[in-house]
C-alpha cells in the first residue's frame, strides 16, 4: 500500500505521531501525514486529495464532523474515519448521517485502528472499480448516488447488477457484513430484474434486524439498494421512493449510453411496491 495517501488530523501532536507510526508498524503506509487542524487538512486535501482521512472529532475551529462534511462535498472519493473520546448519541447519529467509514472511541489499540483503515481502503478500491462500466460514466454515476444517499439519509447505497454484484457504492458498511451478505445472496436483485423485465420498474422493501433494505429497479439490468440502520433511522418507505424517482431516471439515462445495454427503456420510474416483512438476517 505504498501509494496510499492518508491524512491524520488531530490538534494533539502525540496522538498524530502515534497514529502515523502505528500505520507504518501495521504495514499499511509509511507516508501518512499529520496536521493539527481541520483547516490545515482541507488545505492539504486541495493540494493532493487523500485516499483516507483519520480525524479527531473535538478540535478548535472546525471539528471532525465539519471536516467530514466538507470532504464529502469536495472530495467524495476520500474515505473518513473519526476518532472521539467523548462519544454521545448525537455524535454517533451525525457520523452515521455523514456516512463516515468508522467512528473509533478512545482509547483504542493499533489492531482496531488497522482493521478500520483496511476496511475503509478496501471499500474505496471497490467503489472506484468500474465493473464493466465505461470509465467516463463512473464519476457522474457516483455523483448522483452520493447526492441521493445524502437526500434520503441512507447509511449505504449500492448500484447492483442482476447477478447481485455491487457495481458502485457509497456510504459506511460498518456492522453491515451480515446484511450485505443477505442482500447479495438472497436473489433479490435477480427477482427485481425479472419483474422489471416483465412488467416494468418496481420497488421492494425488506424488513430486517438491525437493518432495513430497500431495492428499486433502475432498468432491466441494474437496481439500487438502500440500507438503513433501524436503531437510528425511522421507517421511510414512501420518502425513499419519492426522492429516488428522479435519480433513478437519471441513472437509467446514463446507463443507457452503455453500448451493451441497448436502447433506453420507456418506463423508468417505479410504479408499484412489494413489501417483504420481517426477513431475518
Amino acid at each position: 500500500m505504498s501509494n496510499i495517501r492518508i491524512l491524520v488530523v488531530d490538534d494533539e501532536g502525540p496522538t498524530r505521531t502515534f497514529i502515523c507510526d502505528g500505520l507504518s508498524a501495521l504495514g499499511i503506509t509509511d507516508d501518512a501525514v499529520g496536521v493539527g487542524s481541520a483547516e490545515d487538512a482541507l488545505a492539504a486535501a486541495e493540494q493532493q486529495p487523500p485516499d483516507l482521512v483519520i480525524s479527531d472529532v473535538r478540535m478548535p475551529g472546525l471539528n471532525g464532523l465539519d471536516l467530514a462534511r466538507y470532504l464529502h462535498q469536495i472530495h467524495p472519493d476520500t474515505k473518513v474515519i473519526l476518532i472521539t473520546g467523548y462519544s454521545t448519541r448525537d455524535i454517533e447519529k451525525a457520523a452515521l448521517a455523514l456516512a463516515v467509514d468508522a467512528l473509533i472511541k478512545k482509547p483504542f489499540g493499533l489492531e482496531a485502528l488497522g482493521e478500520a483503515v483496511r476496511r475503509a481502503l478496501s471499500h474505496a478500491h471497490a467503489s472506484r472499480s468500474s465493473n464493466g462500466l465505461s470509465p467516463a460514466l463512473i464519476e457522474p454515476l457516483m455523483r448522483h448516488i452520493d447526492i441521493l444517499k445524502r437526500d434520503v439519509g441512507a447509511q449505504w447505497i449500492g448500484l447492483l447488477d442482476a447477478d447481485g454484484k455491487i457495481i458502485l457504492n457509497s456510504g459506511s458498511t460498518e456492522d453491515m457484513d451480515e446484511t450485505l451478505t443477505q442482500l447479495l445472496s438472497q436473489g433479490w436483485t435477480s427477482m427485481i430484474s425479472l419483474i422489471s423485465d416483465r412488467t416494468g420498474p418496481c420497488f421492494m422493501y425488506i424488513e430486517g434486524q438491525p437493518h432495513d433494505i430497500y431495492l428499486t429497479s433502475v432498468d432491466r439490468k441494474y437496481s439500487l439498494a438502500f440500507i438503513y440502520d433501524r436503531r437510528w433511522q425511522t421507517n421511510r418507505v414512501g420518502a425513499v421512493w419519492l426522492t429516488a424517482k428522479h435519480t433513478v431516471q437519471e441513472l437509467a439515462r446514463l446507463l443507457s449510453n452503455q453500448p451493451q445495454l441497448g436502447p433506453p427503456q420507456a418506463r423508468l420510474v417505479p410504479d408499484y411496491a412489494l413489501h417483504i416483512p420481517s426477513v431475518e438476517p
